[in-house]
């Protein structure tokens, strides 16, 4: 084990003899980025997520993931890239020039593959639209929504920074801008919430007529301040009926169930999050990243990258 990298090393079984027979394929490959900061943590995340006290040095950080990339790719030489995730944090914090240049290092250190998916988290709370155009034009081609819910309660009770107008706002402008694919991450099961209220959210979300919906129940997570006071939250049996009819006015409003919590339009799965589920590798660069890599002799080697961005930093990355 290195000093900058945890890294575990495992033969698949059966892979001796895969390769002596010529069996072996390796997986598509994608590529993770963490942007760690946020504008305020919310109290049910137990992401890897810090908030913003100062400014943020871009393009150190920008710097550090390159940094982290080149050693990475070793890993991988003459494989193509099929996904790239941008996620946090809030990686809408970052500027279009910042993301730019991010995508472009990469674009020059690895090989893209021909109809690469590149989706970037965004929070509509911290999202200039004047950036969205900028976004695009980087090669971001889909675009995540951290909308959660469109009830104003919810959203206060959430800890959100952002309210219903502005997710609203955020869609439009990401359409504008030209992105044709979006995700709104929406939770159900929130404090006080009862199903029609539930209903009455997913609708308004769907009305919104985004490709992708996450639909996801709150869980109270050890180390948040909702799992050391937990809020007031609906019961089994009305979390049944919620998750139920949420599936159902999914389903009639065209979006297929195509993971536990993902729901897709035709054409409008998410690349990456798939290729996790169906055990594809992937690196991770970034503060706290992970990856997974399966060697041409069929070992899994897994790695992971220092948790607390100042670290990270002063490792350059790794």
């Amino acid at each position: 084990m290195g000093e900058k990298y945890g890294l575990i090393s495992a033969r698949a079984p059966g892979a001796a003899s895969a390769v002596n027979s010529g069996l072996l394929g390796q997986p598509p490959l994608s590529l993770y980025i963490h942007i760690p900061w946020c504008v305020r943590k919310c109290p049910y995340c137990d992401f890897n997520s810090h908030p913003q006290k100062t400014g943020l040095d871009e393009k150190a950080y920008v710097d550090a993931l390159l940094a982290d990339l080149r050693i990475e790719r070793e890993l991988v030489m003459g494989r193509s890239i099929e996904s790239v995730f941008i996620g946090g944090g809030t990686p809408s914090l970052f500027s279009a020039e910042g993301i730019g240049r991010l995508l472009s290092g990469i674009a020059d250190a690895v090989t893209w593959g021909e109809e690469i998916e590149i989706t970037m988290e965004a929070n509509p709370g911290a999202l200039e639209s004047l950036r969205l155009p900028g976004y695009r034009e980087a090669g971001v081609n889909r675009l995540s929504l951290g909308a959660q819910s469109l009830n104003p309660d919810s959203l206060q009770a959430l800890g959100r920074i952002h309210g219903p107008d502005e997710i609203v706002a955020a869609v439009e402008r990401a359409k504008q801008a030209g992105f044709e694919r979006i995700n709104l991450d929406m939770m159900f099961g929130l404090p006080r919430q009862t199903p029609a209220m539930a209903a009455a959210d997913l609708a308004a979300a769907i009305a919104l007529n985004p490709g992708h919906i996450s639909y996801y129940q709150l869980t109270l997570e050890p180390n948040t301040p909702f799992h050391l006071s937990p809020p007031e939250l609906p019961d089994e049996d009305r979390l049944w009926q919620i998750q139920l009819q949420g599936s159902e006015s999914l389903r009639k409003a065209g979006f297929e169930q195509y993971e536990v919590s993902a729901f897709a339009r035709p054409g409008e799965r998410c690349r990456h999050n798939l290729n996790y589920w169906r055990f594809g590798d992937y690196l991770g660069i970034g503060a706290g990243a992970h990856g997974k890599v399966t060697t041409r002799d069929g070992v899994i080697r897994r790695r992971w990258k220092r948790r607390h961005p100042n670290d990270y930093l002063s490792a350059a990355g790794g």
